[in-house]
């Protein structure tokens, strides 16, 4: 069996040299024995361990809290603080950093032996939950990406309309800073939030921005029925709630429920947006497409009644500020 590689990160070199005479007596491999947070970054690059000690203090620019959170960031690699003593204030921010474990100074060889093992199964097992996750992931946008070559076939859509309106929408959730999961669930709802339009006679779509009476009751009836689709597909994420009230407006006047502000769920906010923009500045049967700066004024000038003003913000920022375009 191959053994496990770590990283001592301490700057006591007796300390940090005893630690290493202890994890090669305990079988695992210290590929590197380092004396500051600096070093530990530029060795993560070269040594790839599987786990990193980590002393709380550390001299030199960074400490040990600052360097676990940059270790984290770049690989995600668990870490495990070394401490003889912190504040209250100093543990409350190693434990924003999620660290997988605790060893007090100075260390007991059995003590050392448990916290590394249990922090290299928790490793083991996340790492087996992404990989999960990305299979189910794959599976579920190939199944959702088939469907959406339907929809645009059945409502007349111009060609890539879903995803355009699923890269406006990923990018305004990764500009609000939503996690993945979030961004997962906004892009594949992108290509599936009007599937309930298959169930709508086509006159009624080519007319659907000049609708009233009867004919817009039946044109406001298709997130419902996508719920009642989406709803039976067994999915981690909320991809029925969100198409059932991306048609619903911030201030309330929109459908099928009418709910409004915060109690529409965010991913639904977003997806308001990039689909209205888009179809927008795109051309239809019944009216030719807007030029993108009056659009971006025709979404800003209904910022807080029909959509979410930080929506808007992000969405508006991005055009004009981070170089988004259509593609």
């Amino acid at each position: 069996m191959e053994k496990k590689k770590i990283m001592v990160v301490e700057d006591e070199r007796i300390v940090a040299h005893d630690l290493a005479r202890q994890l090669t007596d305990l079988g695992y491999d210290v590929v590197a024995t380092v004396y500051s947070g600096e070093e530990a970054i530029n060795k993560l690059r070269e040594t790839h361990p599987d786990l990193v000690l980590m002393d709380i203090v550390l001299a030199g620019k960074m400490d040990g809290i600052e360097t676990a959170e940059k270790i984290t960031a770049l690989s995600g690699i668990p870490v495990v603080y070394l401490t003889s003593y912190a504040d209250d204030r100093t543990f409350g921010r190693a434990a924003i950093t999620n660290p997988c474990g605790y060893i007090l100074k100075p260390v007991e060889k059995k003590q050392l032996h448990i916290t590394i093992e249990l922090a290299l199964q928790r490793r083991g097992i996340e790492l087996n939950l992404q990989e999960n996750h990305t299979r189910i992931y794959t599976s579920m946008k190939g199944t959702i990406e088939a469907i959406a070559e339907t929809i645009e076939s059945r409502v007349s859509y111009p060609h890539g309309h879903h995803e355009r309106v699923s890269a406006l929408a990923t990018a305004i959730g990764c500009e609000m800073g939503l996690t993945d999961f979030q961004v997962e669930a906004i892009e594949l709802a992108s290509a599936v939030y009007d599937i309930g339009m298959v169930n709508v006679p086509v006159d009624i779509l080519q007319e659907a921005g000049q609708l009233e009476g009867i004919k817009l009751t039946m044109y406001q009836t298709y997130p419902g029925t996508a719920y009642d689709t989406l709803k039976k597909i067994e999915c981690i994420w909320p991809l029925a709630d969100i198409v059932l009230q991306h048609r619903e407006c911030y201030d309330g006047s929109g459908f099928p429920q009418g709910i409004k502000g915060e109690a529409i769920l965010i991913e639904a906010r977003i997806l308001a947006v990039a689909h209205a923009l888009e179809d927008l500045t795109t051309h239809r049967s019944y009216r030719s497409g807007y030029p993108l700066n009056k659009a971006l004024e025709e979404i800003s000038s209904k910022s807080g009644s029909k959509y979410d003003p930080g929506v808007v913000e992000a969405c508006i920022k991005l055009f004009r500020e981070k170089g988004f375009k259509f593609e």
